[in-house]
């Protein structure tokens, strides 16, 4: 009864503690692509400082599942942290 008891207790201080992980966590940020943008501009204005545009480009398109660099006027975009 006590070993049952000690791994309830110990799964539901889990689940306090990583639900308290996703608090912590920034929310992603979006942007709405404006006609004329492209995806190197809009990379350039909103990469981390210190990050290469490339690889930030690349995690732009895998967060959005675009396997192409092209982008359209209207499209929301979200962008990696």
């Amino acid at each position: 009864m006590l070993v049952l008891l000690l791994l309830t207790c110990t799964g539901v201080v889990s689940a306090f503690a990583s639900s308290n992980d996703n608090a912590d966590k920034k929310p992603l940020e979006t942007v709405i692509v404006m006609p004329g943008d492209t995806l190197w501009e809009i990379a350039s204005e909103h990469k981390p400082q210190g990050k290469d545009i490339r690889k930030y480009i690349d995690s732009i398109r895998r967060v959005n599942g675009k396997h192409v660099s092209s982008i359209q006027a209207g499209e929301v975009l979200v962008l990696p942290n």
